[in-house]
């Protein structure tokens, strides 16, 4: 959704600073898919949040494993990464750590 976003955004300037009357569709299509994944990309990264506080939550009261509880902060990181996709960079990773160590602990506990 990111990169959408950031083509869609860069499309959309090439096309405002063209002279041409026929970019103008161009324009406002490439405004109106800017405008969809921008949001689109809010949208997973709130339910990739509300999702790790929720797993996170039921988590801490079985015996098998406690995660800690600053584990949702990689899901704000996560969120960030819609406006600064470096973030991306850290947060798919430790993600991806935090799954593969749930499914160890709860398969094998």
């Amino acid at each position: 959704m990111s990169l959408l976003s950031g083509a869609a955004s860069r499309t959309f300037i090439a096309a405002s600073a063209s002279e041409a009357d026929l970019n103008v569709g161009v324009g406002v299509a490439s405004f109106i898919l800017g405008v969809i994944s921008f949001w689109g990309g809010i949208l997973v990264g709130v339910i990739v949040l509300v999702c790790l506080l929720g797993d996170v939550r039921a988590l801490r009261r079985a015996p098998e494993w406690s995660p800690s509880i600053a584990w949702p902060l990689v899901g704000i990181v996560h969120l960030a990464g819609v406006v600064l996709p470096a973030a991306f960079a850290l947060s798919v990773p430790l993600l991806s750590y935090y799954l593969y160590r749930q499914r160890e602990r709860i398969s094998t506990g």
